[in-house]
């Protein structure tokens, strides 16, 4: 199976085309994962969308923004609490786990390698 990142920007139309996704795609979607990076100086939130792999051809879409929200602890934020509010409107899963930054990887494709990791690790993403 084909597992891939389809990365959108950091900007406000890219989030909220995660609304879009979430709204249109409800069915497909797996879960709503935050990946906080709480070991930096300035700590910050991803926000993959993970859909259920597709019938034919096998393929698992992974939507995400990476780093682009605020660290929401102890304070959350507006963005933050919107996607929860999303993925809570389609009693979707929304899950928080802790990760390296994207900075302490030399490629983005090793970054990509980590993350397929933790993801199936946590019973996120299948096994091949």
């Amino acid at each position: 199976m084909s597992q891939s990142f389809i990365e959108l920007g950091p900007g406000l139309s890219d989030f909220f085309e995660f609304e879009e996704l979430i709204r249109y795609n409800h069915e497909r979607i797996r879960s709503v994962v935050a990946l906080h990076t709480t070991l930096e100086k300035t700590p910050k939130t991803s926000i993959l969308v993970i859909m259920n792999p597709t019938k034919q051809g096998h393929f698992q879409g992974i939507y995400s923004t990476f780093e682009s929200l605020p660290y929401p602890y102890p304070d959350s934020n507006k963005r933050f609490d919107l996607i929860r509010g999303w993925a809570e409107n389609y009693q979707l899963p929304f899950l928080e786990f802790e990760t390296k930054a994207m900075h302490h990887f030399h490629e983005q494709a090793l970054f990509y390698n980590y993350l397929i990791g933790v993801l199936r690790l946590q019973r996120q993403l299948p096994p091949l």
